[in-house]
C-alpha cells in the first residue's frame, strides 16, 4: 500500500518504528474535524484572530514572542509589527497590532531574547541591506527605538537569509540560509572548506535556468554568539531550508524543500527533515548533481515527506497538547497547507521519525509558528503577497498532565555523546586524538562514521595520508580513501585507488559496496590528471563481471563509472534492462497521493500525471551514464538507445523533464557521426497531439482593446461574468500568450508560475494585479538579472548554463531556447532585475467580454 493512502488513519510515514522510552503509550488523535475548512484531530479548536491585509500591513512570513507573551512579525516585504493578544468581552479573540518605528522590515527570522529584537533580514530593495540586525531600546528599557547591523550577508529572495533559534543554553544563535545565499569568507569552522560538486559525470543544469549559477555547498547553516561578532559554519548541502528548531535532546532539526522540477527524475530529492549535525553536507548540487541518500560524503535526511514548500518548523515543547504532541516537531508546508507532526525516536546517535498530518487547510499557504505563553499553538500564513493571516490552535480536552517537563532521554545518549566528542573536533582539532578518530572511522552508525571523517579532515593531512596503508576494515579504509580523494594530491589518490581496488569486491556487503564505488568515484573526480590506462582496466575487471547483477542502487552507480572509463561492454545489457524492466511501482513510494496533491495549484497536477504515467527512474540514469560513452557504438545499438528516448518522452514528470531528457539526448548525439543525426533524432521524437506553439492557429481577440487598469479589469469581470464563456477563455489564454509561459492543467509553458487554481489563493483583483503590473511581484525562480558589461550595454537574462569562462543566459521568457553567451571577464556587476520577464499589456487587445472570458478560465481551473 503507498505510503500516502495511509493518511486516511491520520499518518503518512513510520520509518522503522521501534518501541521508545517514556512515550507513556502516547498516539496521535486518528479522529479528526472540520473548522472554517481547515481539518485537525478532534478536541482541537482554531481562531483565525488576525487578517494583516485587512488593515494593509502586507503578508506575514515571521513570528517571535517576547517575554510577556506579545508577538513581533514581518511581512515579507514590509515592516515589523508587535501584536497583543486581546480577550476582553467586546473584543474576544483579538490582536491589537502596531507597527515599529524602526529602519528595517522584510525579515524571515524573528527571534527575541533578553529584551533584544533579533532580525534576519531578506532584502532586494537597497534601501535595506539582508543580514542580521539587532533591534533594541537604547535606553534600556523595552521600548525597541534602535537597530544596529550585525553582519551583512549576500542574499535575497525565497532561497535568502531565512530564520533564526536561539541555542539551548541560550548563548548563541543558530540561523539558516538558502542557496542562492553566499558564506561570507569569514564564515568557516565545522565544515572542511574543501566542498565540490563532485560528481563523476558532467551535470545537466537545469533548462529553466532556476541556481544554475549557484555551486557547491548549497544551503547552509551557521552559528554566532548574541552581539554577532563570531562566526561558525555549522553544516552545508541543504536546498532551501527555512527554519530550524531544537528537539528535547537539543539536538537541531531542519525542514528542507525539493525542486519539483526534477520530478520523475533519478536525482530528484523529495521535502524532507534533515536532522542537522555539526560538520555535516546534505548533498545538494544544482542540476542533476544532487548526491544519493547513500553516498558516504553527505548524510540522509531522517523522513522524507513527498511534495511540498517546507517553511516553519517548531517545536511542541511548552505546549498544552496531548503528551504526544509536545514530544515532537510540527512541520509546516506552505505549497499543500499542512502542519505535519514529527515524532522522533532515538537510533543510534540519530533519529527515526513518525510523520502524522496534524493539520490541513485549502488554501493555507502556512509560513510559521510559535507556541504561545499560554500552551496554544500560533501560526501564520501569507508570504509571496497572498492573503495573510494570524491562527490560533488550543487543546479543549482533557490532559493527563499539561505541560511535561521534557529532558534528555537516556536511549542513544551515549551514542550522541560520541558523536558530539567527534562534532567538538570539527571546532578544536587535537592532534593527540588522532587514534580515537581512526577508532570510529568504521562505526556502525553512519552519523558517528560521518563525523569522525570530517574531524580528521580537520587534522593536518601529513598526519594521515598513510594510514590507508595499514590493514584496516573495509569501511575504515574507503573512509580513508574518500578523505584522500578531497585533500590529497594525484599520487596519493592513484595510491588510495590501488589499495581499494585490491579488495574482493564479490565478499562485500551492498552497504560496502555503495562506499567501495562512492570513494572511487571521488578519487577519479578530483584528479587532476588522466588516469592511467592500467587503472582504467583494474576497474573494468573489478565492476564488470556482476554489472547488473547488484541492487539497483549498485547498478546505477556501477554504470556511472564504467561510463566514465569508456567501458563499452556494457551497452548491449543496459539496452536490454532499459527495454524490458519496467517495473515502476516502487518509485512511486517518493511521491503525493491525490488526496493531499489536490490542495496544492503548484505541484498536484503534475504529481497526478506523472503517477499515471510514470517514467523509470533508473532508465534514465541508464541513459545519462551511456550517453557520456563515445565508443562501442554498432548501427543497432544506437538506434535501440535513440528509440528508448522517443518512448521516454512520452512519460510525465516535473515541469522540467522533456528538457532534462533532451538534454541527455543531445549529450548522446554528440559521438553521433553527422550523416545518423538526423535520422537518430526521428527515432526519438516525441509526437504531440497539438503544438502549443503554433498560436497563428488560435483566433485572436476581436477587441476593440484598451489600456486596461486593474480597476478596469475588475469593473468589466463584474459586470460581463454571467456571460462569461470559459471555452472562448482558453483560447483567449493562447492567443494572448499566456501558454507560452504558463500551464494550466498541465497545458503550456514553464517559464513562469502554475496557474491551475489560482483562484483558490488568489482574488480577480490579485490576478488582475498580476496581469497589469507584472512586476509587483517576481517570484525567484522567474526574476532576470541585469548583467552590466565592460562596453556600457547591458544584457537582461536567466542563467541557462556557467562554466569557468562563459555563461549562457535565456533572455526571452517565451522560448527557453533563445539564449545568448557572455563571457565572465567582461562583466562588471550582476544585479536582480526589476523587471518582470512578463510584459505589460499582454490583455490590452481584449474587449471587456474576452477578458472576462479569460480570467473564468482561469478561475475555472481552480474549481470556481
Amino acid at each position: 500500500m503507498r505510503r500516502a493512502f495511509l493518511l486516511s488513519l491520520g499518518i503518512i510515514a513510520i520509518l522503522s518504528c521501534t518501541s521508545c522510552e517514556d512515550l507513556d503509550n502516547e498516539t496521535p488523535i486518528i479522529e479528526r474535524i472540520t473548522i472554517d475548512n481547515i481539518t485537525l484531530p478532534e478536541g482541537f479548536t482554531i481562531t483565525k484572530l488576525y487578517q494583516p491585509m485587512a488593515n494593509n500591513q502586507g503578508s506575514w512570513v515571521s513570528i517571535t514572542k517576547d517575554d510577556q507573551g506579545c508577538f513581533y512579525t514581518s511581512d515579507q516585504y514590509g515592516s515589523i509589527y508587535k501584536s497583543t493578544l486581546i480577550n476582553s468581552p467586546d473584543k474576544p479573540d483579538s490582536l491589537s497590532v502596531e507597527k515599529l518605528d524602526v529602519s528595517i522590515g522584510r525579515a524571515q527570522g524573528l527571534l527575541w531574547h533578553k529584551k533584544v529584537l533579533y532580525a534576519l533580514v531578506n532584502s532586494i530593495d537597497k534601501t535595506i541591506e539582508s543580514g542580521l540586525y539587532k533591534v533594541y531600546d537604547s535606553t534600556g528599557g523595552r521600548d525597541l527605538n534602535a537597530v544596529k547591523q550585525l553582519k551583512a550577508i549576500h542574499g535575497e529572495g525565497e532561497h535568502g537569509p531565512h530564520n533564526i533559534v536561539l541555542s539551548p543554553d541560550e548563548t548563541s544563535l543558530f540561523l539558516v540560509f538558502g542557496n542562492h545565499t553566499d558564506i561570507p569568507s569569514d564564515v568557516r569552522g565545522a565544515v572542511p572548506d574543501v566542498w565540490h560538486e563532485d560528481n563523476l559525470l558532467p551535470v545537466i543544469k537545469d533548462p529553466s535556468g532556476h541556481a544554475n549559477d549557484r555551486m557547491a555547498p548549497g544551503g547552509w547553516v551557521a552559528r554566532t554568539d548574541l552581539e554577532g561578532e563570531h562566526w561558525t559554519l555549522i553544516n552545508v548541502g541543504t536546498r532551501n531550508t527555512y527554519d530550524l528548531a531544537f528537539n528535547r535532546d537539543g539536538e537541531l532539526f531542519g525542514f528542507d524543500s525539493d525542486m519539483e522540477y526534477d520530478m520523475g527524475m533519478p536525482w530528484y530529492r523529495p521535502i524532507r527533515l534533515n536532522h542537522m549535525t555539526t560538520g555535516a553536507d546534505y548533498g545538494w548540487r544544482t542540476g542533476t548533481g544532487k548526491f544519493k541518500d547513500f553516498y558516504p560524503d553527505n548524510l540522509p535526511g531522517i523522513a522524507n515527506l513527498g511534495q511540498g514548500s517546507p517553511t516553519g518548523v517548531v517545536s511542541g515543547s511548552g505546549l498544552k497538547f496531548p503528551a504526544y504532541y509536545q514530544k515532537g516537531l510540527f512541520l509546516f508546508d506552505w505549497s499543500y497547507g499542512t502542519i505535519y507532526h514529527a515524532k522522533l525516536s532515538p537510533q543510534g546517535s540519530t533519529y527515526e521519525a513518525q510523520i502524522t498530518e496534524f493539520l490541513s487547510g485549502i488554501p493555507l499557504p502556512l509560513t510559521n509558528g510559535i507556541v504561545g505563553s499560554d500552551g496554544a499553538l500560533y501560526f501564520l500564513t501569507g508570504g509571496r503577497r497572498l492573503e495573510s493571516g494570524f491562527y490560533r490552535v488550543k487543546y479543549e480536552g482533557t490532559l493527563h498532565s499539561e505541560i511535561l517537563n521534557l529532558k534528555e532521554r537516556s536511549k542513544g545518549k551515549k551514542q550522541r555523546r560520541l558523536r558530539q566528542q567527534l562534532e567538538a573536533l570539527h571546532l578544536k582539532p587535537s592532534e593527540t586524538k588522532l587514534p580515537f578518530i581512526l577508532k570510529y572511522l568504521d562505526h556502525e552508525e553512519r552519523f558517528i562514521r560521518f563525523a569522525a571523517r570530517i574531524a580528521l579532515e580537520h587534522l593536518d593531512y601529513e598526519l594521515w595520508k598513510d594510514k590507508i596503508q595499514q590493514k584496516y576494515s573495509i569501511t575504515k579504509t574507503i573512509a580513508l580513501a574518500i578523505a584522500i580523494a578531497r585533500h590529497g594530491n594525484d599520487i596519493d589518490r592513484l595510491k588510495a585507488m590501488d589499495i581499494i581496488l585490491a579488495i574482493d569486491w564479490s565478499t562485500l556487503k551492498p552497504t560496502e559496496k555503495t562506499d567501495f564505488i562512492r570513494g572511487l568515484d571521488l578519487l577519479l573526480v578530483r584528479m587532476q590528471r588522466p588516469l592511467p590506462n592500467h587503472q582504467s582496466e583494474r576497474i573494468k575487471e573489478t565492476l564488470l563481471p556482476s554489472y547488473l547483477t547488484e541492487t539497483n542502487a549498485i547498478n546505477e552507480e556501477v554504470c556511472k563509472i564504467l561510463s566514465y572509463i569508456q567501458a563499452s561492454e556494457i551497452i548491449a545489457p543496459t539496452l536490454d534492462v532499459m527495454e524490458t524492466d519496467s517495473d515502476t511501482e516502487s518509485m512511486k513510494a517518493l511521491y503525493l497521493s491525490g488526496d493531499i496533491t489536490q490542495r496544492s495549484e503548484q505541484y498536484g497536477k503534475d504529481v497526478e500525471q506523472m503517477l499515471h504515467n510514470m517514467p523509470n527512474a533508473q532508465h534514465i540514469s541508464y541513459a545519462k551514464s551511456l550517453s557520456y560513452l563515445g565508443k562501442g557504438w554498432t548501427p543497432d545499438l544506437r538506434e535501440r538507445y535513440f528509440i528508448w528516448y522517443g518512448k521516454a518522452l512520452q512519460k510525465a514528470g516535473g515541469k522540467m523533464y522533456t528538457k532534462f531528457i533532451k538534454a541527455i539526448r543531445e549529450q548522446a548525439l554528440s559521438y553521433v557521426p553527422e550523416d545518423s543525426k538526423a535520422y537518430l533524432l526521428s527515432l526519438s521524437e516525441i509526437k504531440t497531439p497539438e503544438n502549443l506553439n503554433e498560436i497563428d492557429t488560435v483566433k485572436q481577440p476581436v477587441g476593440p482593446g484598451l489600456n486596461w487598469t486593474v480597476e478596469l479589469l475588475m469593473s468589466a469581470y463584474e459586470a460581463n461574468k454571467t456571460k462569461a464563456d470559459i471555452a472562448h477563455g482558453k483560447k483567449m489564454f493562447r492567443a494572448t500568450l499566456c501558454v507560452a509561459c504558463h500551464s494550466i492543467k498541465g497545458e503550456g509553458g514553464s517559464s513562469g508560475p502554475e496557474l491551475t487554481k489560482i483562484g483558490s489563493r488568489f482574488s480577480v483583483g490579485d490576478i488582475g494585479e498580476a496581469i497589469v503590473n507584472p512586476s509587483g511581484t517576481i517570484g525567484d525562480r522567474y526574476r532576470y538579472s541585469n548583467y552590466y558589461m565592460k562596453d556600457g550595454s547591458v544584457v537582461t537574462g536567466i542563467i541557462i548554463n556557467k562554466d569557468e569562462t562563459t555563461l549562457e543566459l535565456s533572455t526571452n521568457a517565451f522560448s527557453l531556447d533563445s539564449t545568448i553567451e557572455i563571457k565572465n571577464d567582461s562583466i562588471v556587476k550582476v544585479e536582480p532585475s526589476p523587471i518582470s520577464p512578463m510584459p505589460p499589456g499582454l490583455i490590452n487587445s481584449m474587449n471587456a467580454q474576452e477578458l472576462t472570458d479569460l480570467i473564468a478560465y482561469m478561475l475555472s481551473a481552480a474549481g470556481k
